[in-house]
């Protein structure tokens, strides 16, 4: 059995220090390499050009520890921006899984058991369905898709046709759980109270469906973005010129190590900006928050 440690820390992570830090998967070097290389190969040229061929313009290491100061401030606030949306969204969804358990629970023991027919056993499993499916409509939304291969023993073929021919899928299920409410109060199932706390948990669900849609169509401004990557190129442009004079070929390695944590915080802020996104590096695992919330609604019904 797992310890609470191993079962709440991040799976891809080897609790191993250096195979942690030499990890490729997950990591944004493969994603910067081209780009740090070709930088790199920049600074050895312009080391070749100062020893072999003619001596080039020197310049003060001084102005670049301002602006080198400057400049982790610009990445530092753009990667906390990033990570702000990413948590954001883990908080939404937090929502969605916490609300799609109160309507179960609500609805599985605030109606009206005793004596229940047919039809009000139907109605149990229906919200519950629907509830379920909401989330995963959800995921796929966000996703810009509509694979629900993991619906298919909830929901009929006529179903998952109308669900994936819905102009907005997890409003089609909003719709269905709301009309089920109704259904329950027209048919005496629940009363005037938990018809009025259903609604309200439904609408919480729209709620956090809208905040996880203004992250996702909201991107970072592009003016900012354009801004701070011309600061990153313009600093390592003219960063070999004040390492030359002293270090000689050495101020390729020293390059590097300076244009490597730049380039990469500059791309960790770009992958945190789409956190639903399966391209991303370390997106929200929906599909795991969508199988809970399944396993979990289903076994409160069967108990």
């Amino acid at each position: 059995m797992k310890s609470s440690t191993e079962l709440h820390s991040n799976k891809e992570e080897s609790p191993d220090f250096l195979r942690s830090a030499l990890m490729w998967r997950g990591s944004v070097t493969p994603r910067i390499l081209p780009s740090l290389l070709l930088m790199t190969c920049y600074c050895g040229l312009i080391v070749a050009l100062d020893q072999y061929w003619r001596p080039l313009p020197h310049l003060d290491v001084t102005p670049f520890e301002y602006t080198g100061a400057v400049l982790g401030l610009v990445l530092v606030f753009r990667t906390n921006a990033g990570h702000e949306r990413w948590w954001e969204a883990r908080k939404l969804w937090g929502g969605i899984v916490n609300q799609s358990r109160n309507i179960v629970i609500e609805s599985l023991n605030y109606s009206q058991i005793p004596d229940s027919g047919p039809e009000q056993r139907l109605w149990r499993t229906e919200i519950v369905k629907w509830t379920v499916t909401f989330s995963f409509a959800a995921k796929e939304s966000l996703r810009n898709s509509n694979n629900f291969n993991h619906l298919t023993d909830l929901l009929n073929e006529r179903e998952l046709g109308e669900l994936k021919s819905a102009v907005h899928m997890p409003m089609f299920a909003a719709n269905k759980i709301a009309a089920l409410i109704q259904q329950g109060r027209a048919g005496n199932y629940i009363d005037g109270f938990v018809f009025m706390g259903l609604e309200g948990q439904r609408t919480l669900l729209i709620d956090y469906l809208g905040g996880c849609e203004r992250i996702l169509k909201t991107p970072m401004p592009l003016v900012y973005a354009i801004k701070a990557r011309r600061f990153i190129l313009t600093f390592l442009l003219l960063l070999p010129f004040s390492l030359i004079e002293n270090l000689g070929f050495s101020a390729v390695f020293i390059f590097f190590l300076v244009a490597y944590p730049l380039l990469a915080l500059d791309r960790i802020g770009i992958e945190l900006q789409n956190p639903f996104a399966t391209e991303s590096l370390s997106h929200l695992p929906l599909q795991t928050i969508c199988d809970g919330i399944k396993l979990h609604c289903l076994a409160l019904q069967k108990r």
